[in-house]
């Protein structure tokens, strides 16, 4: 699950919008609001990712890695099955095996979210 503290060291890097989404991630997680959780990390980092101010503490070639990664492209694809319904997809079938495969996406997605946080942001160029 979410290491809360962890995230909120990164509250510099981040405009109130973000803030503000980052406190609602952490409520989803905490309430076992599983497709809000998965939704919003993705937000986050779209969020992060086109905030022009932000950049200044994001290195590009990482951030170009993470553009271009398995992770993100899983997350970005995971969110939008959960937003544009084309049929019933695996977790939402309300069973316990369906419950165990979105628990399994959030736990994912927030490792991405997680790695980007500690990954991208460069703490050094704070002062």
């Amino acid at each position: 699950m979410i290491n809360k503290k962890k995230l909120k060291d990164y509250h510099f890097f981040l405009n109130p919008h973000a803030q503000i989404l980052l406190e609602e991630y952490i409520k989803s997680q905490q309430n076992k609001m599983w497709a809000t959780s998965i939704i919003l990390s993705l937000t986050i980092i779209d969020n992060i990712i086109s905030d022009e101010k932000t950049l200044d503490h994001v290195d590009g070639l990482n951030l170009n890695k993470l553009q271009n990664s398995r992770d993100l492209s899983w997350l970005r694809f995971r969110r939008n099955k959960i937003l544009h319904y084309e049929g019933p997809i695996e977790g939402f079938y309300k069973s316990l095996d369906s419950l165990k495969v979105i628990k399994s996406d959030v736990d994912r997605a927030d490792k991405v979210l997680m790695n980007f946080s500690a990954n991208f942001l460069d703490k050094s160029k704070l002062i």
